[in-house]
């Protein structure tokens, strides 16, 4: 017997993609679950950023907004680490939560950089600033 799933069951079992071009930078951001079901796509898009014949220098790979990841899936990244050396780009992975604990078992950020979020860029000051102490 087959039991139908809730919408909010299916939400949470799909996987939703994005693809952002900025500069040199591809970044790629996942939401839900990669799994058997969902790794396909995912691992498509991954290893096109990967391995495309353009000026890229930098693959950014968000998986913050994902719920689980596959230990199988896993391997999707150490393809990506190894396509992105041969082209001599960096490739980085944002994780935070049970899909960071869980990279952090493979091993895989003794290679890949794997970090919560991006650094962010240091704002201006909003007025001008000086070393120079007026007494």
């Amino acid at each position: 017997m087959k039991f139908a799933r809730t919408p909010a069951e299916q939400a949470r079992r799909e996987l939703r993609l994005s693809v952002e071009r900025t500069g040199r930078t591809v970044a790629i951001a996942a939401t839900g679950r990669i799994d058997l079901a969902t790794e396909g796509p995912w691992h498509d898009h991954v290893m096109a950023a990967c391995t495309s014949d353009d000026d890229t220098k930098r693959v950014v790979i968000d998986l913050t907004g994902v719920t689980f990841l596959s230990w199988a899936s896993t391997a999707v990244l150490s393809r990506a680490y190894r396509a992105c050396a041969r082209r001599d780009r960096t490739l980085r992975v944002l994780a935070c939560g049970p899909v960071l604990a869980c990279l952090h078992m493979t091993q895989l950020d003794e290679d890949i950089t794997i970090t919560p979020t991006l650094p962010r860029a240091v704002e201006p000051a909003q007025f001008g600033t000086s070393s120079w102490l007026i007494a």
